[in-house]
């Protein structure tokens, strides 16, 4: 019997929690993690997404067109898996100590 005022005590149900708890461990084991040395860099500030880029743009254009602006760290323009050929977009990755603003 429940007094005025006490919550109900309920049994967890440990199904589910083994469950999970077996998802999570086989997960971890497939993760591979980097190392301390390996860390990524945040590019939050430094990494521009380039759209309406002509067909014929390479990596090697994409960066000597962006190199006015600072030390590029990396230029890729996306291209089709099956054909090749640039889908009229890419990234530019400008090292953030010569980064200059316009």
């Amino acid at each position: 019997m429940l007094m005025p005022g006490a919550m109900p005590t309920a049994t967890p149900d440990t199904s589910l929690l083994s469950t999970t708890e077996g998802l999570v461990g086989s997960l971890a084991a497939n993760l591979t993690v980097p190392s301390a040395g390996s860390q990524q860099k945040d590019t939050t500030w430094t990494k521009l997404f380039v759209g309406g880029l002509p067909y014929h743009t390479t990596d090697k254009s994409l960066k000597e067109h962006f190199s006015v602006f600072g030390d590029i760290e990396e230029a890729v323009v996306i291209t089709d898996r099956q054909t090749g050929k640039s889908r009229g977009y890419g990234f530019v990755s400008i090292e953030y100590r010569s980064l200059s603003v316009y």
